[in-house]
């Protein structure tokens, strides 16, 4: 229950009202000053000018209930917020925002008996006001207390008649009780809703006979709900979910339009349900040029909205459109210069689509912009590794390294990618520095401990230190191809040979044939074994892929 914030909400609220009838009552220069800090905000002032009024004037009841709402606000000290209420209550007891508000800090300190009975009390002194009696209901919700919560919403649904809003109350008590069931709530809804008639509750009519599998109720009840207003964008998004039930795709497509296009509705409520619409390609294939109109009825709806742009984008690359979902990105970037969010998803893009020279340049012009970030600089050393910049790649990652990064896995890849650009460069010495580095961070990275392992082999070095390496590679994932090749080759390097040519055809069965490496590997072991003709079998294979 949020009586905190409804504690201090309400306190905000009131405060001009104070302000107004104070500055006509001859109250002290301080106090007032001690109003406008509170109503700016400025409540470590406020709070200081409440002291001294009332060191001045002790039987001030608003300076104590003021500075009780600021021990709430800027301390949490609800005890000594407790004290300045219950200070301002005994000086003025018929005050009623005063007892309410106390009623409220007893609730928000879980003390609902109390709050409870306060509540009970203003309501029998004002009789007339609804919102004390929903405290109430919520109050014994939180107590768990559900005949008394109903006895409450009996007493003023009977003075005021039917509302909505007593449905939607009576509906929540009832689903807290363990014997209602779907059944018991739709018969409640159903007779209160022939002399209460509203698009909210024929909407909730229709989405009980969902629960029910009463398909044809349920798109009755929608239908009413639009009648009453046709503009009430849950009835239509009820009847978008029947239709695609009932594969009545037609319809649904129609209604679900409402939804896309309501502006008043939450862009990430649509980008949410869109994005679980995606998680079907099947039916985005299908039916790829409805897919196509809700996706740009979204945008037009919300055109300058991030997370609609995303969508968007994801949705296009998804659908084998990649350069729609660069120039949408590209155009968002633009569009806000001064967005990091705008500029990374405009630059991941790019690299996901492989344009490295124009990550390159991208990141280059953004870098000094966005205050050199690490993620700016590692997508630049990125593109700058794939155009073989080998010397600029390796200077943004030294860059990286020179800020000093607490993020361990920003580290372990930083290190691991320079390992692999001096390796690159015939720099053995920093190469293995590098992947040293990368392990004592991160001792069980199978790719570090991988790579590591391959070069040492390559360079003839320290192949039994490789070999466990390797080992602890294919411990963790014993049918990656890749690992399997390094292990079995250091095997042969340290003259295993039987054993290599085992994990060998164990990487044949687990992607290992589409490697022409791993063939050519597995070729010189079966000639140093002596199975020529099988050796070069397998060496032709990996000479037809290499052409």
């Amino acid at each position: 229950m949020k009586i905190v914030n409804k504690f201090n909400h309400i306190i905000l609220t009131i405060c001009i009202l104070f302000l107004l009838a104070t500055s006509a009552s001859g109250q002290t220069s301080d106090f007032i000053r001690a109003l406008s800090a509170y109503q700016s905000d400025d409540l470590e002032n406020a709070e200081a000018l409440f002291k001294k009024e009332l060191e001045q004037n002790p039987d001030n009841d608003a300076a104590w209930y003021y500075s009780g709402s600021i021990k709430s606000r800027l301390h949490r000290d609800y005890a000594a917020a407790e004290e300045c209420l219950k200070k301002a209550v005994s000086l003025d007891s018929t005050n009623y925002w005063y007892r309410y508000n106390l009623a409220l800090l007893y609730g928000a300190t879980d003390r609902m008996e109390l709050c409870v009975g306060l509540m009970e009390k203003l309501l029998e002194e004002n009789p007339k006001k609804t919102d004390l009696c929903f405290d109430i209901i919520q109050s014994y919700m939180n107590l768990g207390d559900i005949p008394n919560a109903m006895a409450t919403l009996d007493k003023i649904e009977a003075r005021m008649g039917k509302a909505e809003m007593f449905a939607l109350a009576r509906v929540e008590l009832l689903s807290k009780q363990p014997e209602t069931t779907a059944d018991s709530i739709f018969n409640f809804l159903s007779n209160y809703y022939k002399e209460c008639k509203t698009p909210r509750l024929a909407t909730m009519l229709g989405d009980y006979c969902v629960r029910l599998y009463r398909d044809s109720s349920a798109l009755g009840y929608y239908d009413e709900a639009i009648l009453l207003d046709d503009s009430y964008t849950a009835a239509y998004y009820g009847k978008a979910s029947v239709n695609q039930m009932l594969r009545q795709y037609g319809s649904y497509f129609a209604n679900i339009s409402h939804f896309i296009k309501d502006r008043n509705l939450d862009p990430k409520v649509k980008a949410e349900y869109l994005t679980s619409v995606m998680g079907n390609p099947q039916f985005v294939r299908t039916f790829s040029a409805e897919m196509d109109s809700l996706m740009l009825d979204l945008r037009a709806t919300h055109p300058s909205d991030s997370v609609v742009n995303s969508l968007l984008a994801s949705y296009y690359y998804s659908t084998e459109r990649p350069h729609l979902s660069i120039e949408l990105l590209r155009q968002s970037a633009i569009d806000n210069p001064e967005s990091y969010n705008a500029a990374f998803e405009y630059l991941i893009i790019l690299y996901y689509t492989e344009n490295w020279n124009t990550l390159e340049q991208e990141a280059t012009g953004y870098l000094p912009k966005f205050d050199w970030r690490n993620d700016f600089l590692q997508l630049r050393a990125i593109a700058r590794t794939n155009l073989q910049k080998n010397r600029e790649a390796i200077e943004d990652y030294l860059a990286i390294l020179e800020k000093k990064p607490r993020d361990t896995t920003v580290l372990v890849v930083t290190h691991s990618s320079l390992g692999s650009l001096y390796h690159d460069e015939g720099d053995s010495r920093n190469a293995f520095k590098h992947y040293e580095k990368a392990l004592k961070i991160k001792p069980d990275n199978n790719l570090v401990l991988n790579n590591y392992a391959y070069y040492l082999a390559l360079a003839g070095k320290q192949l039994k230190k490789a070999r466990e390496m390797s080992r602890k590679t294919i411990e963790s994932e014993p049918d990656n191809p890749t690992y399997l090749d390094t292990y079995a080759w250091i095997l042969h390097l340290l003259g295993q040979d039987v054993e290599a040519k085992a994990i060998y055809k164990h990487a044949l069965l687990y992607g290992g044939k589409e490697h022409p490496d791993i063939l050519e590997h597995y070729a010189e072991v079966l000639q140093v074994l002596g199975e020529k003709d099988l050796s070069n079998i397998y060496r032709n294979q990996a000479r037809a892929m290499q052409k």
